[in-house]
């Protein structure tokens, strides 16, 4: 995982996303899932992995958006 992947994860009982490479959040609140697909949207913009941690620190969910960052040359 780098540094400049999305985290989402839970803080005392508080559903929070940042950048792995920050210990502030982007976002907070609103249950999992509003975080889950506000870290997903953001990874998805910036072309990073986004990895979701449960409360006791494993991995629940890690998908990659590093394809979008590959250049593809126009035609014509």
């Amino acid at each position: 995982m780098a540094s400049d992947d999305v985290e989402t994860y839970c803080e005392n009982g508080i559903w929070k996303s940042r950048w792995r490479s920050s210990t502030t959040p982007f976002a907070a609140g609103g249950g999992k899932d509003r975080q889950v697909a506000q870290g997903a949207s953001v990874a998805q913009w910036y072309g990073v992995d986004h990895i979701v941690t449960n409360p006791d620190g494993t991995v629940d969910e890690h998908n990659s958006y590093r394809y979008l960052r590959e250049y593809v040359p126009s035609v014509g």
